[in-house]
C-alpha cells in the first residue's frame, strides 16, 4: 500500500526518485526500494514524506484516515502546482474557484468562505 501511494504522489507531482531523494535528503537507492515495495521507510522518513507532499501519515501508510479521500486528492493536486509558475498557479486557482462556484450554483448550492453549503 505504501509503495502504491508513494508512486501515485510521485506521478501527481511529476517527480522521479532522484528529485524526491534530493528534496528529503535520502539516497536515491532508498527511494527506489520504497517505490518497488522492497523497503518501508523509517518513522523519520515517513514524516519527511508526509511534510513534503502535505499528506497524512495515514494516507502514506494506507491506514484508514480521518480526512475524506476526495479532500486528500484535492490537496495532492494543489500541492502538485508547486512546479508551475506563480502566474500560472494563480490563474489555475482562479479558474478552479470560478468553476467550483458555477458548479455549486447549478446544483442549487451557494458558496461561502467556509466551504459549500449543504
Amino acid at each position: 500500500m505504501f509503495a502504491d501511494n508513494l508512486n501515485y504522489l510521485l506521478k501527481a507531482h511529476r517527480l522521479n526518485a532522484m528529485s524526491l531523494a534530493r528534496a528529503i535528503g535520502v539516497p536515491k537507492s532508498i527511494v527506489y526500494e520504497w517505490t518497488h515495495g522492497k523497503r518501508e521507510p523509517s518513522m523519520d522518513n515517513l514524516l519527511k514524506l508526509a511534510d513534503y507532499f502535505t499528506v497524512s501519515l495515514e494516507y502514506l501508510t494506507g491506514r484508514p484516515e480521518a480526512r475524506d479521500p476526495a479532500e486528500e486528492e484535492l490537496i495532492v493536486l494543489l500541492r502538485a502546482t508547486k512546479t508551475i509558475s506563480p502566474s500560472d498557479h494563480d490563474a489555475l486557482l482562479r479558474s478552479f474557484k470560478e468553476n467550483l462556484d458555477t458548479y455549486l450554483r447549478s446544483q442549487g448550492k451557494g458558496t461561502d468562505p467556509h466551504g459549500p453549503n449543504p
